[in-house]
C-alpha cells in the first residue's frame, strides 16, 4: 500500500511540475505581442512606385528589429525553461535523496521495491 501511495504522490508531484512548466510557456506564447507581418498581405504593401527602395529599406529594417524583439522574447522563454529544467533537477535529487526514486546512468527512474519509498 505504501508502494503504491509513493508512486501516486511522485506521479503527481512530477505532473503538476510539467504542467506547470506548460503553463508558464503557453502563457508566455499568448501574450507575446511581438508579430511579423505577411509579406503578401494589403498593409505590407507599397503606396508608391516610386519610393520602392527607401519603403522596401525601411520595411526591412522594421522587420529586423521586430525579429530582434522576437529573439529577445524567444530567449526569455528558453531562460524561463531553463529555470524549470533546474527544478525539476533539483526534485529529482531531492526525491533520490529521501529514497523515494532511484536513478540509473542512463536516466531511468526507478520506484524502490521495499517500503523504504514511503513518504513520511
Amino acid at each position: 500500500m505504501k508502494k503504491h501511495l509513493s508512486a501516486i504522490v511522485t506521479a503527481i508531484i512530477i505532473t503538476s511540475v510539467v504542467g506547470l512548466g506548460i503553463f508558464v510557456i503557453g502563457v508566455g506564447a499568448i501574450t507575446n505581442t511581438n508579430t511579423v507581418p505577411l509579406q503578401n498581405s494589403p498593409n505590407a504593401s507599397l503606396s508608391s512606385t516610386n519610393n520602392t527602395t527607401t519603403a522596401s529599406s525601411a520595411n526591412s529594417s522594421t522587420q529586423v528589429q521586430q525579429l530582434q524583439q522576437e529573439v529577445n522574447t524567444l530567449q526569455s522563454q528558453l531562460n524561463q525553461a531553463g529555470q524549470i529544467i533546474q527544478q525539476y533537477q533539483s526534485l529529482l535529487v531531492v526525491l533520490q535523496q529521501r529514497g523515494i526514486i532511484s536513478i540509473d546512468r542512463n536516466g531511468n527512474v526507478y520506484l524502490p521495491q521495499g517500503s523504504s519509498g514511503a513518504l513520511h
